[in-house]
């Protein structure tokens, strides 16, 4: 069988968590099948670098058109730098997956120029049930095949394929330390963490993101607060409760650690997904929803948790599987 050569576009966040996932199960299956995997991540963005290196052979970067918290024009001024990185860096391939946001965009269509018989596939969102992801849109709509999460996402996407939650493999034993996991992703949320502080939790593990954690350490010296950690799964599956916005990391913490979770809805994201999109992601994870971040909801909707339902599929796996054995 001849050499599949795939590359993983890994365009940061929950972007890069799927392909994180992806690349964990692509490594299983060296021995049975002949395949190179390579990523493009955004240029300097040093936290995909590490999720990824240790699974992949190549990794090269891409500048990402534009980050969430800047301006439209911003892609304007963006565009003619991606545009002449990803022609000079993205090599043939056999297939590219796209894991979305704006940055996927330039690399999916040169690889489509750079060989025509390149199957294209672009992960929607998993919290998307009623509106469609910007970038997964206008790629399915001209190169691409949607890979879908659920079966209610083919309301979305009628030529969707679905493989399942993509998520990570479970890495360390399930256990109840206590702790309520607060995770801000690659961006943290300024508002729910300087309402977090005001209540009366001391047993927290709060991670950042972009945002300062020793602002928040001298506030509560009694948590645990960082800004990043590779190995965030050791927190997951020693937490009670892990609250966040709508991640990869919080989709996992449901599926894989079967943990009860609590979603933050920040409007000011509304871009990622609507209100009505996370009540029915919700509904898929038994999670709660938190609007009104003040300490007093805060803790009103941590004490009204409940269990995830026992979620079957695994979606890296069937989606890799469908790679290598050509199916798709």
């Amino acid at each position: 069988m001849a050499e599949k050569r795939v590359l993983l576009i890994a365009s940061g966040g929950g972007h890069t968590g799927y392909c994180r996932a992806l690349a964990e199960r692509f490594s299983e299956y060296k021995k049975d099948y002949s395949f190179k995997l390579d990523a493009v991540i955004p240029c300097q963005d040093k936290w995909s670098k590490k999720l990824l290196e240790d699974y992949v052979d190549n990794i090269f970067c891409i500048k990402k058109l534009r980050q969430p918290y800047e301006r439209y024009y911003k892609m304007l001024c963006n565009f003619p730098i991606a545009l002449i990185q990803s022609i000079k860096r993205i090599k043939e391939y056999d297939y590219v997956i796209a894991s979305g946001s704006n940055h996927s965009i330039l690399p999916a269509i040169i690889a489509k120029v750079k060989k025509n018989h390149a199957k294209i596939l672009a992960i929607e969102s998993h919290d998307r049930f009623v509106t469609r992801g910007k970038t997964v849109s206008l790629l399915a709509k001209t190169i691409a095949i949607p890979i879908l999460h659920w079966e209610e996402q083919k309301r979305l996407y009628k030529k969707g394929i679905v493989v399942g939650p993509i998520v990570k493999k479970r890495k360390y034993r399930i256990e109840d330390k206590g702790y309520i996991l607060v995770i801000g992703g690659f961006e943290g949320d300024k508002e729910l963490y300087d309402n977090l502080v005001k209540t009366p939790l001391t047993n927290v593990v709060l991670q950042t993101g972009r945002l300062n954690p020793e602002h928040y350490k001298k506030l509560r010296p009694d948590w645990i607060v960082f800004d990043f950690d590779p190995d965030i799964d050791k927190w997951i599956a020693g937490a009670r409760i892990v609250v966040g916005h709508t991640s990869v990391t919080l989709l996992e913490a449901a599926v894989t650690y079967k943990k009860p979770i609590v979603i933050y809805w920040n409007p000011e994201w509304s871009s990622a997904a609507t209100f009505q999109d996370i009540v029915l992601f919700s509904k898929k994870v038994n999670a709660k929803v938190l609007v009104d971040p003040d300490p007093e909801t805060i803790l009103d909707t941590i004490n009204k948790v409940k269990p995830p339902p026992d979620i079957k599929g695994n979606g890296a796996k069937n989606l890799i599987e469908l790679i290598l054995e050509s199916k798709i």
